[in-house]
């Protein structure tokens, strides 16, 4: 059924696109470097230790998974089953989240491949933080055994108060609703719902869970992405993003999911849009083929690589619109301005343009000027006339060749800046 679902899905990409969603905050944040399972290639899988270590790496948020413990706990582990990750066996469900937290989480973490499944393991393999929960090893300095064992959503929402994506596993659909009850529960008790995303494939369950915290954002199921895309209808109520995957294989076809038309079609009609690459390589030339796509979020099995890539940016957005090279006239108490589009995704876009005076060492000081622009659909430049102040135009008139910086912003956020030279 699923499969059957995201087929249908990936061939109707090019349906018209709905009315524009409500202003979507999650727009306005990114590039997400979201840790999926706490960044499981480069460290041991949804384990204290790997969350902490990520952020500190360079990653913004975290991406964890929960399944439900016999007792009706939420244990953050990947897996339905103990087998690949610990060094217990059988389905989590079958423990309490007690006898759970005995093993050692980091077990079978081999050092830049994660956790290989059973069948691939192999007399080469070594495993680098196997024996720090129970003692055998010392843990790095400033950890301890117990952030090496099985955490639950409990530990994880008190220690890390950042946004975290929470993804509902379970081996049945009776066992996911079930999950989502106690999720519910468990974020409204800590008064998380500002700062968390839920999502699972199954739809029934992202709908329960809505139902029972009508307030969480989410991520639509395999049926709400159906419903957006076939029938042009709203992807479920309370859906800030659609997490998708690049590619996905159907019967030995590769279908690719993650496309700048299909962003664009996300985008304009008000949704974010994240993408994880457990189907894909993951590496620098994807990382940018991606935010060259002017996705919001990855979520980076190897979040200190996907760090370093995003500092070449010096904190502009990959895909945000930019003052053209060439050197803007100021005549009538106006400055125009060319934008230039970035990146492949063309949706419609909307803004601000700030003209600010600098100091001898190359601070802001004053604003000169403002002005909004649109980008239309499709287009790839437009011109933004501002409106000199006071102050602006004073500063014109004295000073044949002045610099100013402009701030381009959209969504009440600075995606770029340029000094031009004014006169």
């Amino acid at each position: 059924m699923l499969r059957s679902l995201l087929a249908a899905v990936v061939a109707c990409l090019a349906l018209s696109t709905p009315a524009a969603a409500q202003e979507n905050p999650w727009l306005a944040q990114r590039v997400m470097n979201f840790a999926h399972q706490g960044g499981e290639d480069e460290l041991p899988s949804n384990t204290l230790y790997a969350f902490t270590q990520s952020l500190n790496r360079g990653a913004d948020w975290l991406e964890i998974d929960v399944n439900l413990t016999k007792d009706d706990q939420l244990a953050v582990m990947h897996d339905t089953t103990l087998d690949r990750t610990t060094n217990g066996t059988g389905p989590v469900v079958e423990r309490t989240l007690a006898e759970i937290q005995q093993l050692d989480a980091a077990y079978w973490h081999v050092a830049d491949a994660g956790a290989r499944r059973v069948a691939e393991r192999r007399a080469t393999d070594t495993y680098p933080f196997r024996g720090m929960r129970t003692g055998t090893k010392p843990p790095p300095r400033r950890f301890a055994a117990n952030d090496f064992r099985v955490p639950s959503l409990l530990e994880v929402f008190d220690l890390f108060r950042g946004v975290i994506n929470i993804e509902i596993k379970g081996e049945t659909e009776e066992i996911q609703m079930r999950t989502a009850e106690v999720l519910a529960r468990q974020i409204a008790a800590a008064g998380r719902g500002d700062n968390v995303i839920v999502v699972s494939f199954n739809q029934n369950v992202v709908d329960r869970f809505h139902q029972l915290a009508p307030d969480v954002p989410l991520a639509p199921g395999v049926g709400g992405g159906a419903r957006f895309l076939l029938q042009n209808e709203s992807p479920g109520e309370g859906v800030v993003a659609f997490q998708i995957p690049i590619t996905f294989d159907l019967g030995g076809q590769k279908l690719v999911v993650a496309t700048p038309e299909n962003v664009k079609r996300a985008h304009e009609a008000g949704y974010a849009v994240h993408v994880w690459l457990s189907n894909d390589t993951e590496d620098v030339p994807t990382y940018r083929r991606l935010l060259n796509m002017c996705v919001d979020a990855i979520m980076a099995a190897k979040p200190s690589l996907l760090a370093r890539e995003l500092r070449r940016y010096r904190g502009e957005d990959p895909c945000g619109t930019r003052v053209a090279n060439g050197r803007p006239t100021a005549r009538g108490g106006r400055v125009k301005l060319d934008l230039r589009r970035r990146g492949q995704s063309k949706e419609r876009r909307t803004g601000t343009v700030a003209l600010h005076g600098l100091d001898r060492r190359g601070r802001l000081q004053v604003v000169l000027g403002r002005a909004r622009w649109t980008l239309g659909s499709d287009r790839s430049r437009t011109t933004a006339s501002v409106r000199l102040n006071r102050v602006g135009r004073a500063a014109v008139a004295e000073r044949r060749r002045l610099v100013a910086r402009a701030i381009v912003s959209e969504r009440g956020r600075s995606v770029s800046v340029r000094d031009v030279r004014l006169g």
